[in-house]
């Protein structure tokens, strides 16, 4: 049997793919992880999601095409917990005892748990489980915020007639401010899963270091400036847990946002969906988990089929061009409807900074005003960057600069403020950008130089704690003033009053925008909205009724859901996954070349998907990835007619990139007659040509005489070829006596990162096997199965014990690792790796 050493490995993936991500993102987005920072690491121990194959809630409603009423359901869900009791009373007959910690009954059958070796095995070989999954941290998809006087600024999504009345939105996120003025009257009777009871209110940090929750405030305030009619569900999934360290961290788990799901689905969880959501928006991301087989893709399909539209966001970590890489869950789920971030500011703030060492003029430049707050008369201030001995690190050389990342940095080593009522220079690296302006603001700084960053105009987003100028420097003015502090001569600058500029980066996606394809090769995001600089509320625990700013695919997916509500007030008669295809159908394409991996369909029009007269499902295409030059694939497309005319329907393909084809098109039938309300059904073909190259990517357009066009997105990405998913492993000892407390450690690495054009991409594990074999190539079982993994390196501790929890004889063993990538379903081999180890007598 295999004993995990450290759990589950979720914190060591997330630790490599986090190393690993500035690489995988282009420079704009390395820019924007100074604003949103390195995600705090979660403490998930060995918890992990089981899936039954019984059928849940929605699979029963499926099957009867909804035509059940609350009575029934209620009964429904009653046999299924039952079901589970049972499951859990045979397994404790066998002497695995499992407590489940979250029990899904709604959208997927199902419970999560802390589970032991035994468990895992045991699970693993009943008939009864689809999979055990690992438990992943969940984060929110946004960075901090600054106090700003309009709700919904730069939202830009309106519906005329339309604001949501009657469309119930369950917000999955941390806990919302009921007080606030501008939400009170919006907001209905929520669920807290993290602290299990109904009171989902923002909390503040447990550690006394003055941090509150305020993302799902925010994120509420969004959805209420676009829909102000809608109803507001909140569902506390993110809080303060305790982290690797020890400390308090605000983060959710992945079990956490199922059973926000199920909650959304049943507010009152009385087992009947009668009062569910209509909208669920989860502005939460699981990074880089685009596992389309996950316990959270398999809920977001419950979801929808229980008439809930998921909602979710993209992610904050760039785009890795047409290939794996960066798109998070839920957002990965084939249903979901994800959201990437859009900048629709049409001006943004910039200034003008002469900095000087001495008499000499080092530059006149412009400056970009990061924060929402510049100069509001000329400046002029002493420069001081973070050189020698600080509180923070009393042994540091004269010469060496800190980059601001602590608040000792700002402090001599007598605890005087360096930089009191002077501009601070640091460094655009270390950690986050927000971290750094509010350890200024402290220490009294008059204003913050920051050189050698991409940042855009307008892109800190912080609370009054770091309302102070923050202002962007080339890198060598930056670097040049630094060799003259460090060189003894006084260095000043002058910065003049902040004036607005048109906005460069006007509707393009933002840099921090996650795109690429999920672990099916499907296209995210679906679409995109407005994600930088939006105004929004704040929690305001004295009443004070504070307001904010908010960048990031969060902010966009909040701004989409209040979209949706919009749309589905407007067309109250469609279902959830018909409401996604409109939506994603009628979207616009951004201004300039973007392709359909960092845009999904383009900017989200609330008002085109009101008056749609075509539906296509699914609302993004899947080919999968090419394989060879003989390669090609077929997805069925549904096409249905909502208008109340007959319309002819044709289909056509159009590719991102210029020049020869790439890809060979067919559609069977070529055309189709819809009467009024009818569907059908085509297949699309594709296959390789000797361009494809690189991959390639578009839209298939699907059209009809006075209808406006579907578009749905596409992308082929070529397979990497004799690709190890498996390697480096090595045992602690090759000879061992079996013993359940001192494990002989088992270390592989799984999974890659390989270089794409655009930045490295994720190859992830799907299934992963650890077999035992005798030398003389016997296969004895499979001891360990582990599923969806992301690269990273992981540790297991060997017990001794073979497939059927027996002690092994002794003697010498081959223990073979097999790794299936995620579409070995398209004929991909698996990966092995084989170690030998040996067992002696006790």
């Amino acid at each position: 049997m295999l004993a995990a050493v450290a759990g589950v490995a979720a914190f060591m993936l997330v630790g490599s793919v986090q190393g690993a991500r500035q690489t995988v993102t282009d420079a704009a987005a390395r820019a924007w992880h100074s604003i949103f920072g390195d995600r705090p690491q979660a403490e998930l121990g060995s918890r992990m999601i089981v899936v039954l194959s019984s059928p849940s809630l929605a699979d029963r409603l499926e099957a009867a095409s909804g035509k059940v009423n609350a009575a029934k359901q209620r009964q429904w869900v009653a046999d299924i917990e039952s079901e589970q009791e049972l499951f859990l009373a045979s397994l404790r007959d066998r002497g695995v005892t499992i407590e489940p910690e979250q029990v899904f009954t709604r959208t997927v059958n199902g419970f999560s748990a802390t589970l032991d070796a035994r468990a895992v095995a045991e699970l693993d070989r009943n008939p009864s489980v689809i999979g055990v999954y690992p438990v992943r941290a969940v984060y929110a998809a946004e960075a901090q915020a600054l106090r700003a006087p309009a709700v919904g600024a730069q939202a830009g999504a309106s519906l005329p007639g339309f604001d949501g009345r009657g469309i119930k939105i369950a917000l999955l996120d941390t806990g919302v401010d009921s007080g606030h003025a501008a939400l009170a009257s919006r907001l209905r009777r929520g669920f807290d899963v993290v602290g299990d009871d109904r009171k989902p209110l923002p909390e503040s940090d447990p550690a006394g270091k003055g941090g509150v929750e305020a993302h799902g405030t925010r994120m509420a305030g969004l959805v209420a400036a676009v829909a102000p009619g809608a109803r507001i569900v909140p569902i506390r999934v993110v809080g303060w847990q305790e982290g690797k360290d020890g400390s308090s961290v605000l983060v959710g788990r992945g079990d956490q946002l199922i059973a926000g799901l199920e909650r959304a689905v049943d507010p009152n969880g009385d087992g009947a969906v009668t009062d569910g959501a209509t909208v669920a928006l989860v502005p939460l991301v699981e990074p880089f988990a685009a596992f389309t087989d996950s316990p959270e893709s398999r809920a977001v399909e419950g979801a929808t089929k229980l008439g809930t539209l998921v909602v979710a966001a993209a992610g904050n970590d760039g785009s890795s061009g047409v290939g794996f890489g960066s798109i998070g869950a839920p957002g990965g789920a084939p249903d979901a409807l994800t959201v990437g971030a859009a900048d629709t500011r049409a001006r943004v703030a910039m200034a003008t900074a002469w900095v000087r060492a001495g008499a000499d003029t080092i530059s006149a430049e412009p400056a970009r005003v990061l924060g929402k707050t510049g100069p509001a008369e000329q400046l002029t201030a002493d420069v001081v960057g973070l050189l020698g001995p600080s509180i923070a690190n009393p042994s540091q050389a004269t010469e060496a600069e800190a980059a601001g990342s602590s608040l000792g940095d700002f402090f001599d080593t007598r605890g005087v403020s360096r930089v009191a009522g002077r501009a601070a220079l640091v460094p655009a690296d270390g950690s986050s950008l927000e971290v750094k302006a509010r350890n200024a603001k402290a220490a009294g700084a008059a204003a913050l130089l920051v050189y050698g960053t991409a940042l855009p105009a307008g892109a800190l987003d912080a609370d009054e704690s770091t309302a102070l100028p923050v202002l962007a420097l080339s890198g060598a003015t930056g670097a040049e003033a630094m060799d003259a502090l460090r060189a003894g001569r006084p260095v000043t600058a002058v910065l003049a009053p902040a004036g607005t500029v048109a906005n460069p980066g006007l509707d393009t996606v933002a840099g921090f925008s996650s795109g690429g394809l999920s672990f099916d090769g499907r296209v995210k995001p679906d679409v995109v909205a407005p994600g930088v600089g939006l105004g929004t509320v704040d929690p305001s625990p004295d009443g004070s009724g504070r307001y904010s700013t908010v960048s990031g695919s969060s902010a966009a997916a909040a701004v989409a859901a209040g979209a949706a509500a919009l749309v589905a007030q407007a067309r109250s008669s469609l279902s959830a996954s018909e409401l996604r295809a409109v939506l994603v159908g009628s979207a616009e394409p951004l201004g300039g070349v973007q392709p359909v991996t960092r845009e999904g369909a383009g900017g989200l029009d609330p008002a085109a998907a009101s008056t749609a007269e075509l539906a296509v499902e699914p609302a993004t295409v899947a080919f999968g990835r090419a394989g060879g030059a003989d390669w090609s694939s077929a997805q069925t497309l549904t096409v249905k007619n909502l208008s109340s005319r007959p319309l002819e329907v044709g289909f056509g393909l159009v590719p991102d990139q210029p020049g020869p084809a790439r890809v060979g098109f067919t559609v069977q039938p070529a055309h189709l007659s819809l009467g009024p309300g009818a569907s059908s059904s085509v297949q699309l073909s594709v296959s390789g040509t000797a361009e494809l190259g690189d991959g390639a990517s578009g839209v298939v357009v699907v059209s009809a005489r006075g209808a406006r066009a579907a578009r749905i997105p596409w992308a082929i990405a070529p397979r990497p070829g004799d690709l190890a998913l498996v390697d480096s492993v090595s045992l602690s000892n090759w000879q061992f006596a079996p013993s359940k407390s001192a494990p002989v450690v088992l270390a592989f690495r799984a999974g890659r990162a390989v270089p794409g054009t655009g930045g490295e991409q994720i190859e992830p594990v799907g299934l992963l096997d650890l077999e035992l074999w005798t030398p003389k190539g016997k296969r004895l079982g499979v001891i360990a199965r582990l599923r969806d993994l992301l690269p990273g390196r992981y540790a297991f501790g060997l017990t001794g014990r073979g497939p059927d929890g027996r002690v092994l004889a002794p003697g010498t063993y081959v223990l073979r690792l097999r790794a299936q990538p995620v579409d070995a379903a398209d004929g991909t081999p698996p990966s092995t790796a084989d170690t030998v180890f040996r067992i002696t007598d006790q």
